[in-house]
């Protein structure tokens, strides 16, 4: 067999091994991120909107600025387009490139150790297709900015390796549109220039000789890393939160204090490198503010040291010297972003290829036996294995997802938030809102803001609990203008309505309005406002058509220019907009009623019938449509009596203000049939 053929079963080696530990995560439901990435986002989901992709816009809720990623949400825009909102296709995707990535450190790892056998290189690669701390990276789909733009610094550097040592055009050519297309997958591509570089210094003899060849190479790299981040400032008119004039909102920490962090988090990664257990999304990681804290110099010394050793050993052990640096680039855009999530765990995902590759150096010159090295190869995989599809079983249900994130981390406050909201959506009220409550008042607040709106949104939208709603509005009012104004002035509207304040409603979303022209979900609420407070319809359908623009599945839109066309006693097209609201979401009950409304009151088309009972069936606590379906039986043209009695029977239990002329007629029929 030849070195081809060899190749070949390896690489499908290494394709069955990502099924195998990825089949199970094909069904996983979209989760935390996921939501206004993919689900939210209007933007994937309409032709029409994707150009809007390539400038300043990533989701159609507003985000931190200053991600520029259309080559990341083209992706998940061609998944939409073929399987909507079933998250398989999602998840193909995801697996594809997390075999690529494998394939990619196969490669390398040939490379570099040209002298390791090719079944140690393999074995290698598949601890790295099957190591749990993967999971997170492969099977939250979010995660794919990761795992895509890590694919394209790969075969970037891969590319230009080749063209070092080929000295053919094509593979510079290959490697530079690789740059590119990192670049409008994810920030983090920056690094590419930078491994390359090392890569050059420590492995290049003739560095200083070559130098000027080199720089002319590195010079093409350099050209479209300036015109990438003079693009950058003219699209956000800042690059990653630098020339800003306003502090970012989720800037929560100084760049010392983040540097200090990550400096720990850098050690912290490779300690669930090699003890991947109680794996979870939120490390909760203390934030370190001081070099006097133990946890910030000892490990800033270190990274120093370790920088250092690996100057000193760029001639003699060259791929430990660059295994260090590449370790520490790969994670250097965690020093710079402060994010809430100070320590996840997709983020090493590219950093630890470096570990692979100082395994992969001892076992060539450990050279252990092989009996023992087989028999640990097989224990390891085997429990790598199984702990994936472990975690991907996790992963398929959110409620299993953060709970177990809870046993891992008691404290963590984005759990306790992300439960409490799953909960209250799926009705579990009480559960769910205290849920809610624990993240609030969680000691370690900083990122608690989105439990409080959703809590209040809570409050005001499902427990007809405005005050309630109001006091936590009122309470935190200053940090949540400063992290999310959009989302509390909006939550500040719905609470003003459910109290009745109807032009202090009307002025919160009027502000929300102003700071996020683009926001459809308030122009629906402003064109609700019109449609509840004023007698002139023109206003509401102008702000639900705007809104519709922005957001063609609108279901709140939807519904309500189907009650502007009700009053503009056009019931044809009001049917159309109920339906498309059907279309959207073929569980709200709102939709169905107002179509039976609709089919009774303007039609008088026994269809109305149909839709009332689905109504009920879908909410069996919605009165309204008991009583239709009462006034629907009584007033057939042969009229059903007993079914019209039970109905209003039932509405009237659930508290439905009933009509006394209906009651007495029931009445009178009842006392009717009694008499004969």
């Amino acid at each position: 067999m030849n070195k081809d053929q060899r190749s070949l079963l390896a690489v499908m080696a290494i394709f069955a091994a990502v099924g195998l530990a990825y089949f199970n995560s094909l069904s996983n439901p979209f989760i935390f991120d996921d939501r206004h990435t993919i689900v939210e986002n209007n933007y994937i989901k309409h032709r029409e909107t994707l150009p809007n992709l390539f400038t300043n816009k990533i989701t159609s809720f507003p985000i931190t600025k200053g991600m520029w990623r259309p080559l990341l949400m083209l992706s998940f825009a061609f998944n939409y387009f073929i399987s909507g909102l079933s998250p398989h296709s999602y998840h193909l995707i995801n697996i594809l490139l997390h075999f690529l990535n494998a394939v990619m450190l196969y490669l390398l790892l040939e490379t570099f150790l040209k002298e390791l056998s090719l079944c140690r290189r393999l074995g290698l690669t598949l601890i790295f297709c099957l190591h749990p701390i993967n999971t997170e990276a492969v099977t939250y789909i979010s995660s794919r900015s990761v795992t895509m733009c890590a694919f394209f610094i790969l075969s970037g550097l891969y590319s230009y390796i080749r063209w070092r040592q080929d000295k053919k055009p094509y593979f510079l050519i290959l490697s530079l549109a690789s740059y590119i297309l990192a670049l409008m997958t994810k920030e983090i591509a920056l690094i590419l220039p930078m491994l390359i570089i090392t890569y050059e210094f420590i492995y290049n003899k003739n560095f200083w000789k070559e130098r000027k060849e080199i720089i002319l190479g590195f010079l093409l790299f350099l050209l479209i890393t300036l015109g990438y981040i003079f693009m950058i400032k003219l699209i956000f008119n800042e690059v990653f939160g630098l020339f800003a004039k306003a502090k970012s909102a989720l800037a929560t920490r100084s760049y010392f204090s983040n540097i200090l962090t990550q400096g720990a988090v850098s050690f912290f990664y490779l300690y669930l490198f090699f003890y991947p257990f109680n794996l979870c999304v939120d490390h909760n990681f203390p934030i370190i503010s001081s070099l006097k804290n133990p946890l910030g110099a000892i490990p800033l010394a270190l990274i120093i040291i370790l920088i250092l050793t690996a100057l000193s050993l760029r001639k003699r052990l060259p791929l430990i010297a660059l295994s260090i640096f590449w370790y520490f680039i790969c994670l250097l855009p965690q020093f710079y972003g402060r994010l809430n999530i100070v320590a996840a765990e997709h983020h090493p995902y590219l950093a630890y290829f470096a570990v692979y590759f100082i395994i992969g150096y001892v076992l060539l010159k450990c050279k252990p036996k092989k009996e023992v090295l087989r028999l640990l190869l097989i224990f390891i995989l085997g429990l790598f294995f199984t702990l994936t599809l472990l975690r991907n079983f996790q992963w398929n249900n959110e409620y299993v997802l953060w709970k177990a994130e809870l046993k891992a981390n008691p404290g963590s406050e984005i759990a306790k938030g992300s439960l409490g909201l799953y909960l209250v959506n799926k009705g579990i009220d009480s559960e769910g809102e205290e849920y809610l409550k624990q993240a609030i008042d969680s000691e370690k607040n900083i990122a608690s803001y989105p439990s409080i709106l959703n809590l209040a949104a809570y409050y005001a939208r499902f427990k007809d609990q405005p005050e309630k709603a109001m006091e936590l509005l009122v309470q935190y009012q200053d940090r949540l203008l400063e992290q999310d104004s959009l989302r509390y002035l909006n939550t500040l509207g719905i609470a003003y309505a459910g109290m009745g304040k109807k032009q202090e409603a009307r002025k919160a979303w009027e502000d929300a309005l102003k700071l996020y022209p683009e926001m459809p979900e308030i122009k629906a609420n402003l064109g609700w406002w019109h449609i509840n407070n004023s007698s002139d319809t023109k206003e509401a359908k102008e702000y639900f058509l705007d809104a519709l623009k922005g957001n063609p599945d609108s279901i709140n839109a939807h519904l309500g220019l189907g009650m502007v066309f009700e009053k503009e006693d056009l019931p044809k097209k009001a049917i159309e907009e109920y339906k498309k609201s059907v279309k959207i979401n073929a569980a709200d009950p709102k939709a169905y009623y107002r179509l039976g409304t609709v089919y009774a009151q303007k039609l008088l088309d026994t269809k109305a019938e149909w839709y009332f009972k689905k109504t009920i069936e879908l909410a069996p606590d919605f009165a309204p449509a008991y009583y239709d379906l009462c006034v629907f039986y009584l007033f057939l043209s042969e009229p059903d009596y007993p079914k019209a009695g039970e109905y209003f029977n039932k509405a009237k239990e659930l508290g439905f203000k009933t009509d006394e002329k209906i009651e007495r007629i029931l009445e009178e029929k009842q006392e009717q049939i009694k008499t004969d």
